[in-house]
């Protein structure tokens, strides 16, 4: 019998730990049906065999939900902190990781959307001729998310080449936006 799934190795450095939980997407979020295992490093250690897709996950070490440190890729999830994303290769891979980018990138964007926010708000509380130069730094900060919206819409809906080419103008675009937020929170302080 030939299958797709891939072996994948989870793993996080827990030497003071005394019990390590894997729970994720592929096991229904179960809290004890993939304990982990400790090696002489401290490093704790699960196996899985992972159909392609995308997957989000999270260890439970002591009884408390932390996220994978070595993985970058993070979602929000409904109890207001965030799941690790993975996405696993074979057919469709790109798909899938393309579908990770994405997701990644647009929980970003949300949280600079409540920072672009909160500077309103705070620009609204000053009373002098300066209001008028904040309201239209956040008109920038504003057009700027606009802009990348757009750049990740086409990002989304492209493939092959083009979405190399247009990952790289997304990346250029998100740390210009990065650079704008933060140069216009600094001057709120």
């Amino acid at each position: 019998m030939i299958t797709d799934k891939k072996h994948i190795e989870f793993k996080i450095t827990a030497p003071d730990a005394q019990q390590v939980f894997l729970a994720g997407s592929f096991n229904d979020w179960s809290v004890s049906a993939d304990p982990m295992r400790k090696d002489q490093s401290g490093v704790w250690k699960k196996a899985k065999r992972l159909s392609p897709g995308s997957y989000q996950y999270k260890f439970i070490v002591d009884g408390v939900w932390t996220l994978d440190p070595d993985c970058s890729a993070t979602l929000p999830n409904q109890h207001g902190t965030a799941n690790n994303v993975l996405a696993v290769g074979g057919p469709g891979a790109s798909a899938a990781k393309k579908e990770a980018y994405i997701a990644t990138i647009r929980a970003e964007l949300d949280k600079w959307s409540v920072e672009i926010d909160r500077l309103e708000a705070a620009a609204e509380q000053i009373k002098d001729v300066s209001k008028a130069t904040y309201r239209k730094q956040i008109e920038a900060l504003r057009s700027k998310r606009r802009d990348f919206e757009r750049k990740l819409e086409d990002l989304a809906r492209s493939g092959g080449k083009a979405w190399e080419e247009l990952k790289d103008g997304v990346e250029g675009a998100w740390k210009a936006l990065r650079k704008s937020i933060q140069s216009a929170t600094s001057k709120f302080k």
